[in-house]
Formats: structure tokens, sequence, C-alpha cells
């Protein structure tokens, strides 16, 4: 549950809903063209498939969100945390780190750059 309300928190900021609908009008008018371009550019607007239309700007909107937020919820060292969190290293178990909002993650100190950060609960 705490898990789907931090992803819908950032799934739904103001930046990642923007670059996905920058995304959906770029990838979605290239994907109508090469679908449905014949039609459109020949103006036989009563034969274009609407929905279809429609839906080829919704997928890439949806993946470019999607994607972004799994990346922004990854503390991968070098990064910048999207929230404060308390992180274990899923490759040695051993080290835990707390990193603050908009600060940069760490390394583990004895994976170094094979750290695997995991958030606690």
């Amino acid at each position: 549950m705490i898990k789907s309300i931090l992803f819908l928190k950032v799934a739904l900021n103001r930046t990642t809903l923007v670059t996905g609908i920058k995304t959906a009008l770029i990838v979605g008018i290239f994907l109508n063209i090469i679908n449905q371009g014949d039609l459109i550019l020949s103006m036989k607007l009563a034969d274009i498939h609407w929905l279809k239309l429609a839906l080829t700007f919704c997928v890439p909107f949806f993946v470019s969100v999607y994607s972004a937020t799994i990346a922004r919820l990854r503390f991968d060292p070098g990064t910048r945390a999207w929230v404060e969190a308390q992180l274990s290293c899923g490759k040695c178990n051993k080290v835990s780190l707390h990193v603050l909002k908009n600060h940069l993650v760490g390394e583990c100190s004895k994976c170094r750059d094979e750290t695997l950060w995991h958030k606690n609960h």
C-alpha cells in the first residue's frame, strides 16, 4: 500500500506528467502517421479510426510516465534521491544508508561499484 502511494505521488508529479505529455505528442504523431498517415494526409476524416488515433497517444504517455517513475524510485549511487529513505545494500545486506530527499545517493562502503540499494519499509 505504501509503495503504491509513493508510486502515484511520483507518477503524478508535474515534471513527470509534462514529460509524458511531450513524449506522447512526439511519438504519437509519428505512430499515427505510420498507422493512418494515408487517411490523415488525404483528409479522409470519415475513414480515420479515431479511437486508434487517441490510443496511439496514450500508449507512449503511459510508458513515459511509468519509466520515469520507476527511474526516480531507484536509488542508484550518484543519483539524487526523490524521497527521504533508509536504504540497505541488496548485495551484501550488511550496510545501511539514510539518504535525504534531493541528496546524492552514495555507494555501499563494502560493495562500491556493485552497490544495489533497496528501500527499507
